[in-house]
């Protein structure tokens, strides 16, 4: 049961202003043993960040050794030196262009998903379903469409089934609760529920609007809807997809 819980939505929710009996409901488990999985989750995470912490430590405080003398040593030293910073530089680098290369793949498969949120739902209206019968989590659906690049047949792979399209489109709906309520507590009100406002009319609405109805419903410009609508996507896809090493259900 630990295993299968998804902390990061649990995470979401409280952050959200629920309280732990709400989540537990939500999640279909008992109140203590979701206590019980949050201490054990905590846990085992800070242990893990320790571990790595300690890994770090210990890289940094590596050193090089080069058994010479006079001159040949202190050049070798120089060169272990510079290539020791090298090495390092470029791992960052990767590391930076991978992060951010899923960064984007996670924000065109949100834009991909509330395009096709309508046609989702009605598959998955095929379904009646318990949480009994989910044998995936939309963590496990949203990690594959993470190693797919061609979005038929990310879309396709999500209707295989259509409990599998259901659990997509029952975790699209409780992000976009949980980005309404972020919203209606803003410091920033008024703008940001403009733009969830924008975002739902473009995409989940009964019958979407395009860039010009919004634009003249919310008495804006074009361009404003535009800026709403990347706005808000950005927002979603944490949501949706979790920010880095988010797990979500």
């Amino acid at each position: 049961m630990y295993n299968k819980i998804d902390f990061g939505k649990v995470t979401a929710l409280l952050e959200a202003g629920w309280n732990i009996e709400q989540v537990a409901d939500e999640m279909g488990i008992k109140t203590d043993g979701l206590k019980e999985a949050l201490s054990r989750h905590y846990k085992s995470k800070e242990k893990e960040t320790k571990e790595l912490q300690k890994k770090e430590q210990e890289e940094t405080d590596a050193v090089f050794v080069c058994i010479t003398t006079g001159q040949l040593r202190t050049i070798y030293e120089k060169a272990a030196a510079i290539g020791a910073k090298e090495a390092v530089k470029v791992f960052r680098q990767k590391q930076k262009e991978e992060y951010a290369g899923r960064a984007d793949k996670r924000l065109r498969n949100t834009k991909l998903l509330l395009r096709n949120y309508h046609m989702l739902k009605d598959h998955a209206r095929q379904s009646v379903f318990g949480r009994t019968q989910m044998e995936e989590s939309a963590l496990d659906i949203l990690e594959s469409m993470m190693s797919m690049y061609d979005n038929e047949v990310i879309i396709e792979s999500i209707k295989r089934s259509a409990t599998r399209t259901a659990v997509i489109v029952s975790h699209i709906e409780t992000m976009f609760r949980l980005y309404y309520t972020y919203c209606d507590n803003s410091a920033t009100r008024e703008l940001d529920m403009r733009r969830y406002n924008t975002i739902w009319d473009a995409y989940m609405a009964d019958t979407p609007l395009s860039v010009s109805e919004i634009a003249k419903k919310q008495h804006i410009s074009k361009d404003s809807v535009y800026m709403d609508i990347r706005v808000s996507i950005e927002k979603l896809t944490s949501l949706i997809f979790g920010v880095d090493g988010l797990k979500v259900h």
